[in-house]
């Protein structure tokens, strides 16, 4: 029985110690035996080392509210190899949860945490939209070029073909109305002057030197207009000559083929146009001229011209700025 009470009484007796013994202290202690750090109990518990120093040294007013408090002294003691429950109870209940700190508490390592989630999450978000723009911006940039590019030499290419037929018309009609003004004029002349030579034979003597020089001077204005006449004549017949076509130039045949869309102009040796369009990819156009002919191709690398069989390399004739190829075939 004696034993009994002396267990007794030394049960009791520690059980006095422990409420005695502060938290903070009881954890500061079993640290210290266990040969760890702060830090390393920081790393562990994922706690600030403030906040750990604070507890150590039963400082609550810089600990986070009382559901964090508990959790925060059951980590701690669970690595310490403490009885969590004697921890806690020896907290002071008067002291656990100021109602001040509540506000306070949002400084804390949860809260801290959530908000550099959503802030990282929010830079995420505008980095994303401003990725996409500026790709949409340099894909529009890139793909805008290749659909002027074709157009230009079109452009060129249609109006270069318009102004070839009016020339070649002009040319014969400049001389035929110098022809039909002078050829009339020696007609004109001639009953003139016979005129009025019957109406001043009753004249005197002294009037006959006056007729006979103005007649001389028809005379010869006829015959010079004559001479004239003639003259714009054989121009009238050079010309036309020039501008008939010669039957005795060769015929000869090509073939294109297309294996993207593209544009050919083939011209005669007189300047006719024979063909001047847009070719769908794929397509084939076969067509014959008189020599020589001239052959202008854009989109030049995309086309194969076939002459006499044979298929003609285009690039030596294809100027690489504007991918157009010129060439004459005899």
């Amino acid at each position: 029985m004696e034993n009994i009470n002396e267990n007794n009484t030394g049960q009791e007796s520690n059980s006095a110690e422990i409420p005695g013994t502060s938290p903070g202290k009881m954890l500061r202690e079993a640290r210290e035996l266990l040969g760890l750090s702060v830090m390393d109990v920081a790393s562990q518990i994922k706690f600030a080392p403030r906040q750990i120093e604070a507890l150590e040294a039963d400082d609550y007013q810089r600990l986070p509210e009382a559901a964090f408090l508990r959790g925060f002294v059951r980590s701690y003691a669970k690595i310490l190899h403490l009885d969590a429950e004697t921890v806690l109870t020896a907290l002071p209940q008067n002291k656990a949860v100021p109602a001040e700190l509540i506000p306070g508490s949002v400084g804390e390592p949860f809260p801290d945490v959530n908000s550099v989630l959503r802030q990282n999450l929010n830079w995420l978000i505008a980095a994303l939209l401003l990725a996409i723009i500026v790709a949409g911006l340099a894909l529009w940039q890139f793909t805008a070029p290749p659909e002027q590019s074709p157009g230009q030499p079109r452009d060129t290419l249609v109006e270069s073909p318009v102004s070839l037929p009016e020339e070649i018309q002009i040319k014969p009609e400049e001389p035929v109305p110098e022809a039909a003004v002078i050829e009339p004029e020696a007609p004109k002349t001639r009953p003139s002057t016979e005129t009025e030579a019957p109406k001043r034979r009753h004249s005197i003597e002294t009037d006959a030197p006056r007729t006979r020089p103005s007649a001389a001077a028809a005379q010869s204005s006829v015959e010079a207009a004559g001479t004239e006449a003639s003259r714009v004549a054989r121009q009238n017949q050079a010309t036309a000559s020039d501008t008939e076509p010669d039957a005795s130039a060769p015929v000869i045949s090509l073939r294109l083929e297309f294996s993207e869309e593209s544009w050919a102009e083939i011209k005669d040796r007189e300047g006719k146009i024979l063909s001047s369009r847009i070719h769908a990819g794929g397509s084939e156009m076969r067509l014959s001229g008189r020599a020589p002919l001239s052959i202008l191709i854009g989109n030049a690398p995309s086309v194969r011209l076939y002459f006499r069989d044979k298929e003609i390399d285009l690039a030596p004739y294809t100027r690489t700025s504007t991918q157009v190829a010129h060439l004459m075939l005899e």
